[in-house]
């Protein structure tokens, strides 16, 4: 494109900029919903697990100070039961919590790392919850959480949740039901509208408060949703060209550690994404067969993975999917180690099994950063990986892995 063109359509850009500026009566009403009080955002604390996991412990214990006695907890429960009957012990039956008494309810927080832990003594039963927003399960999390539950209630039925925003499957563990956050949205509509009659104006207001951000932020099905989907149908153009030109901290991570693997002589860079960034080192590319089937194009079948969420960067070792004996091969060379490779004990996956974890960067790193700050943070941790822990796995490598080991 000429100079001419290029500046004609500059000018084309900014009058589109213009007119989302000028004309949106939209944009208006949505800074109006948008500027009203709410607890939830004045503190910033919109999307963080502990604090969702810390109100649904309130709201779940019949004797808190809401006032709702078993009236939530029923709920929850029964429908909970209802939307998974065919995954769940057919022993299991929605009309036993009809008439359970739920006034003797424990709620434990963070119990054994569990996020919430809800046991009925009388009735034997417990029902363990993995709360997650803007994250995955991994290490192994839900399979040992089942463990120490059916260690420690042996002769008690168990339910075992994965709470999510959108249903989402567990990857490790089966036994795990799905339960939706938009159902927990509904029934405080249901609270809101039945029983605010009967409750205290503050805990109303803080449950209102609530509902509120669970529909903005975490299932989004609120008035806010509905008048950005207007604003972006008036103005798509503009929109568009917005986001086109917004910054995307996770992709300049990624960039930014692929730049680095790239660039040293400890790592061989594999492949990327927004997502990861995948890389070897000339020490297993000299020791490791390239056998692996249905991961990366290399054929890498031991691979190093940064996976870069939205706020949190975790770097695992990971054996892929390939022939079996040699699989077999690996994880038994990393159990040598067990106390340095802490995952290597686990029954070994049938596709992709982590021996070993770091995390590089929490939620907490975050706060407050701009992406500049987060890259030297992100290129210090990965240097003294490679200076400490990546040595050691070298090192073990060249020492115990013989030609014998190959397949």
């Amino acid at each position: 494109m000429s100079t001419q063109g290029k500046e004609v359509n500059q000018e084309k850009e900014i009058d589109v900029l213009e007119r989302f500026i000028l004309d949106n009566p939209e944009l208006e009403k949505l800074e109006n919903l948008l500027s009203q009080f709410n607890i939830f955002e004045t503190l910033n604390i919109v999307d963080a697990e502990i604090r969702h996991s810390n109100v649904l412990a309130w709201l779940l214990n019949p004797n808190a100070s809401h006032g709702l006695g078993g009236y939530f907890v029923k709920k929850f429960l029964k429908y909970l039961i209802s939307n998974n009957k065919r995954s769940l012990d057919p022993e299991i039956s929605l009309f036993d919590f009809e008439t359970f008494d739920f006034s003797s309810l424990e709620i434990r927080r963070e119990w054994q790392k569990i996020d919430l832990l809800m046991i009925l003594e009388e009735e034997k039963y417990v029902i363990a919850i993995e709360n997650k927003i803007g994250s995955t399960e991994h290490d192994d999390q839900l399979n040992r959480y089942k463990k120490i539950t059916e260690s420690e209630f042996k002769d008690f039925k168990k339910i075992y949740v994965y709470l999510t925003p959108d249903e989402a499957t567990p990857k490790d563990d089966v036994d795990w039901i799905t339960f939706n956050y938009s159902i927990i949205g509904n029934l405080l509509e249901d609270i809101v509208i039945y029983k605010k009659d009967s409750l205290n104006e503050n805990v109303l207001n803080f449950i209102s408060h609530y509902k509120t951000i669970l529909r903005r932020y975490i299932v989004g099905e609120s008035e806010v949703e509905k008048i950005c989907n207007q604003i972006y149908k008036t103005h798509k153009q503009a929109l568009d060209l917005i986001f086109r030109h917004k910054q995307d901290l996770q992709k300049e991570i990624s960039e930014h550690l692929e730049s680095i693997i790239k660039k040293s002589k400890e790592t061989i860079f594999d492949s990327s994404s927004k997502a990861y960034v995948r890389f070897t080192t000339p020490t297993l590319e000299n020791l490791i067969e390239k056998i692996c089937e249905g991961w990366t194009n290399s054929k890498r079948i031991l691979l190093f993975e940064l996976e870069n969420y939205k706020e949190r960067l975790f770097l695992k070792l990971i054996i892929g999917p390939g022939d079996q004996n040699y699989r077999n091969r690996l994880i038994e060379h990393f159990r040598k180690e067990s106390s340095f490779y802490k995952r290597a004990y686990l029954e070994l996956r049938k596709k992709w099994h982590t021996v070993y974890t770091k995390e590089f960067l929490g939620k907490n790193d975050y706060e407050g950063n701009e992406s500049e700050d987060l890259k030297l943070k992100v290129g210090k941790k990965l240097a003294d990986f490679v200076n400490g822990d990546l040595a050691k796995i070298n090192n073990f490598f060249q020492e115990n892995w013989s030609k014998k080991g190959k397949k």
